[in-house]
């Protein structure tokens, strides 16, 4: 396992595990496939993608329940070394304190990072419920996704304990628009930036350039895009799977650094 570090945070995994997919559809739980993908969860605990990214309506909920098991299961001992970020539907600040508190129920564990899915209606106040939540220890931090660098200021002059350690939004090798953006904003401000959908649905292993690389030094397309990212300081992808052997496949994008040559060739537009 690599590791990154930050100020607040300390030093975490340089890779995670999204978990879009498991547990069932977007608000809906399914639980015909639990085994199959409590294995997948079990191969990322297993092989060091120690930030889990999970929300309130992965499978209605049910992805956090098999987050939960599977902590309990495979890495009850590591816990305190884990990144649990989960999120809730930023529809009602209002309900914040009792969706984390729920969020927490089904994780059957304290929430690392607290964050909603996108723009809040009131973030100050927002952001006061999260005060309290650390306050009570049922999330660890706070932070923001799917937000630009105006919501990220705004939200961090809300904040009178707790300042923000985390941003999540896209961010892949053919969708870079929020490379001068958020990315650079963390970078700056010393915050994890959380790389959501680092393998765009899988159309980042169609281009063209990536598979010249991935052939040149003999790692598959999928293990370049995650290396590519793990190259830049503060972000951690978190790529998305419903297979176990998926998985491996992003472990193997540990143990051996990118040529710089490379870094050049893909980072060129």
């Amino acid at each position: 396992m690599e590791r990154k570090c930050f100020k607040n945070l300390g030093c975490i995994s340089a890779l995670g595990i999204g978990t879009s997919g498991l547990g069932g559809d977007l608000w809906r739980a399914d639980t015909s496939k639990d085994e199959r993908h409590l294995a997948v969860l079990a191969n990322a605990l297993a092989n060091g993608l120690w930030v889990i990214d999970t929300s309130e309506i992965y499978g209605g909920g049910h992805a956090e329940e098999l987050v939960g098991r599977a902590l309990a299961a495979f890495a009850k001992k590591e816990r305190e070394e884990i990144i649990v970020t989960t999120k809730f539907w930023p529809d009602d600040v209002d309900k914040i304190t009792a969706a984390a508190r729920a969020s927490a129920k089904r994780l059957g564990t304290y929430i690392d990072i607290y964050m909603p899915h996108g723009p809040l209606p009131d973030i100050c106040k927002a952001v006061r419920y999260f005060e309290s939540l650390i306050d009570e220890g049922v999330i660890r931090f706070w932070g923001l996704s799917n937000a630009n660098v105006a919501m990220i200021k705004e939200a961090r002059i809300c904040a009178k304990k707790y300042d923000i350690v985390a941003i999540e939004n896209v961010y892949n090798l053919i969708n870079r628009l929020d490379e001068y953006e958020g990315l650079l904003y963390a970078q700056k401000e010393g915050l994890l930036y959380l790389a959501a959908s680092p393998l765009a649905r899988g159309l980042v292993v169609e281009n063209f350039k990536l598979r010249r690389v991935a052939e040149k030094i003999g790692k598959t397309p999928v293990q370049v895009a995650l290396r590519w990212l793990m190259e830049k300081p503060n972000v951690v992808p978190i790529p998305r799977t419903t297979r176990p052997d998926g998985v491996l496949e992003f472990a193997g994008a540990y143990g051996w650094r990118l040529p710089e040559q490379y870094i050049r060739e893909l980072d060129s537009r």
